[in-house]
């Protein structure tokens, strides 16, 4: 399985779990935009003054006036009293939806239907009816700069539309992508009436119930409907405009609406496919708040009402409440129980500072792209590189994702971290922990393919690199060594079943721990015969000296064996060569053989067998023994050249000496007759034949000797069989 088709197949699969099922991969992104909010949040003050002032209806303020709600003529008195403080526009973050009941008049008339009691009202001859406090409040409506808010609903509930202008739509299908209202919570008529404008202060948590959007613009049935925040600017402007609505569709054939432009007062506002505007939160730190309890104290206190118009004059006013046991309080990135009005308010503040947030309804897609793109190169790279170069380059890609998405936020962009920060990692890691599977099912293949050829030292370093290994067939320099058992066949007559199998498995085994022991690789065991090379299938740059040296072990191995079987186990016959061979994988796909094919394994072969005319058990050909080199305590002797079948030239032939069976004096001595022998000096086979004499168990002696008394007296001698 290649690393990149599976790192590529899991990410794919994952981008279509995120467009089956988004709700898990919209709560990363959420938490990413969280991370980023946390990180920079906008600072609660301009220039060290608030654009919106919060009258709070909190505990305090309960705990002075009395529990919610609270008379109308009370209310009327706190906006009245934010009027007279020049406050620029007055937003309400509540509805007034059903008549005050502690209303002079509405009391008279339960007491009257209820216990009987007839209400007198005196007040002189004037003849005013008993007053009304939602009268008084929608007279303080009237008086302006009042903004009235109001509540939507998912279902229907025959309120109607509310009163609420000011917002113009450029087409009439640019709603189609608004979530649809059906319901609403509505003020008294006689408030709307009276309320400069009104706009609904809904603010919806997203799957996670935190806060993370304003919506400016809503649908109620078909029409649009301005939010309490949209309201509030328009009317806070000296000249109050309209505010147009403009749908944005995307590029390509379908033009599918994807977001939405609100334009007024040189402004613009970017808007999400839902209406909503992405709020860029403040700091933690005390809002510009005002207790209400503090505003009604200042009804009758000239100098606390001096402070008080100090404080708001020019400025926004938005009214709403952070009392507990009023329920209005919502988690954003930074506060679990931020209230509502702050939310408003801080909305608000954004858009007077220019401060918006734009997720472009292709960034996505963008993202995708380029999270896809460093995912691929990932994985490419654990495929054909070392690890290194894909976790720098993961590195790379997540400094600059963080720097990207640092200053897009710092721009007003927002940029998903999450998938950038998420897929490539993915990729990387699918496509090492796949090339770590292939690697460990070649390196089992390997075992498995050479265990019956190769040493298990060498098998354990082709498995942690395979790459030294090269199967498709190839020429290099090689060392050959062939061994052989004289009159095996004999022997295999002369033994029983049981015994020959016991015997048989005995040596070869103990020949094959041998070679494995110098780094042979076992081509072929045939009968009695072992086939071994070296250099293949990893480089040894002294296969020629492991080859001799392994010669002389399997020599002594053998001696060993023979002298434990009295049932005349044969003598063990070994050829030597070196040269060039094409080596590799023979056989087709059916049959794994790992062998080489050349004219030297035949020379190693033709070796071996010669050694029964020298008297000898080892047979070095002259490329063997010049590329050897010197190997302490290692002595060639010189046997002569030889035409072996199918060639032509006579190759020179050398039989070794193990250290331990060594006679110096004699070595030296066999050495300068054979010398003489080949300058054909006179003397010569009478020098040989001393050497002879001095030692008559030496073969190689014995052999130029009688081959001297033959008449021969050439080295290089007669054509081999």
């Amino acid at each position: 399985m290649s690393p990149v088709l599976a790192a590529l197949a899991v990410t794919f699969a994952v981008l279509g779990a995120r467009a089956a099922y988004p709700t898990p991969f919209l709560r990363l992104q959420a938490l990413a935009f969280d991370t980023l909010q946390r990180g920079a949040g906008r600072p609660l003050s301009d220039g060290g003054r608030d654009d919106v002032v919060v009258i709070d209806i909190d505990d305090a303020s309960l705990a002075q006036i009395g529990q919610w709600p609270w008379p109308r003529d009370t209310v009327a008195a706190l906006i009245e009293i934010l009027q007279d403080s020049d406050a620029r526009a007055i937003g309400l973050d509540i509805v007034f939806s059903e008549a005050d009941r502690t209303s002079p008049r509405r009391l008279a008339a339960d007491w009257t239907s209820r216990l009987g009691l007839a209400v007198v009202w005196s007040d002189g001859a004037t003849g005013r009816s008993l007053p009304d406090n939602d009268d008084v409040l929608a007279r303080v409506f009237a008086r302006g700069r009042v903004v009235a808010g109001f509540g939507l609903i998912r279902d229907p509930n025959g309120a109607g539309r509310p009163k609420a202008g000011g917002l113009l739509r450029q087409d009439a299908a640019q709603l189609e992508a608004l979530p649809p209202y059906r319901g609403a919570i509505r003020n008294l008529p006689a408030l709307e009436q009276a309320a400069a404008d009104q706009g609904s202060f809904m603010v919806a948590g997203e799957t996670d119930e935190i806060i993370r959007r304003m919506p400016l613009v809503l649908k109620l049935e078909d029409a649009p409907i301005p939010s309490l925040v949209l309201s509030v600017l328009r009317l806070a402007h000296a000249q109050p405009t309209s505010v147009l609505l403009r749908g944005v569709r995307s590029a390509g054939m379908t033009g599918a609406i994807v977001g939405y432009d609100l334009e007024f007062a040189g402004r613009r506002i970017p808007l999400e496919v839902d209406g909503s505007m992405r709020l860029r939160f403040s700091e933690r730190g005390e809002r510009s708040t005002v207790s209400a309890a503090q505003v009604l104290a200042a009804r009758h206190d000239p100098e606390k009402r001096e402070a008080l118009r100090r404080r708001i004059a020019g400025r926004i006013v938005l009214v709403g409440a952070s009392a507990l046991g009023l329920v209005d309080r919502r988690a954003t990135p930074f506060d679990g129980f931020e209230p509502g009005v702050n939310i408003h308010a801080g909305a608000i503040e954004q858009i007077m500072r220019g401060d918006i947030l734009v997720r472009p309804y292709w960034a996505g897609s963008v993202e995708t792209f380029l999270a896809v793109a460093v995912a691929v190169a990932a994985a490419t790279l654990v495929a054909v590189t070392r690890l290194r170069w894909p976790v720098g380059l993961l590195a790379a890609a997540f400094a600059a994702t963080v720097g990207l998405v640092w200053t897009g936020y710092r721009c007003g962009v927002l940029i998903d971290a999450s998938v950038l920060l998420g897929l490539p990692p993915l990729a990387f890691v699918i496509a090492a922990l796949i090339r770590h599977y292939v690697a460990e099912r070649e390196a089992r293949a390997l075992r498995s393919a050479f265990k019956q050829y190769l040493s298990p030292d060498l098998v354990e370093t082709l498995a942690r690199d395979p790459s030294g290994l090269r199967l498709g067939g190839e020429e290099r320099e090689m060392t050959f060594l062939f061994t052989d058992v004289e009159g095996f066949t004999s022997f295999t007559e002369r033994s029983e079943p049981s015994e020959l199998v016991e015997a048989l498995n005995a040596y070869l085994d103990g020949v094959c721990a041998v070679a494995f022991r110098h780094g042979g690789t076992i081509d072929k065991i045939v009968g009695d015969a072992v086939h071994v090379m070296f250099n293949a299938p990893l480089d040894q740059p002294d296969h020629a000296s492991r080859a001799v040296a392994c010669a002389l072990e399997i020599d002594a191995f053998a001696r060993d064996f023979a002298a434990q079987h009295a049932s005349g186990f044969g003598v063990t016959r070994i050829g030597v060569n070196t040269g060039p061979a094409v080596v590799g994988n023979f056989g087709g796909a059916r049959r794994f053989d790992y062998t080489a094919h050349g004219d030297a394994i035949n020379t190693a072969a033709r070796l071996e067998a010669i050694n029964k005319r020298f008297g000898t058990s080892i047979c070095v050909s002259r490329a063997t023994v010049e590329r050897a080199g010197k190997v302490a305590g290692l002595r060639f002797r010189a046997v002569g050249g030889i035409i072996l079948k199918g060639k032509a030239a006579a190759t020179e032939i050398y039989t070794v000496v193990a250290p331990t069976r060594a006679n110096g004096a004699h070595l030296d001595r066999y050495d300068a007759a054979f010398a003489a022998l080949a300058r054909r000096d006179p003397g010569a086979s009478e020098q040989m034949r001393r050497v002879y004499a001095d030692d008559p168990g030496d073969p190689l002696a014995a052999f130029h000797a009688g081959r001297l008394d033959a008449g021969e007296s050439d080295v290089v001698l007669n054509r081999a069989a």
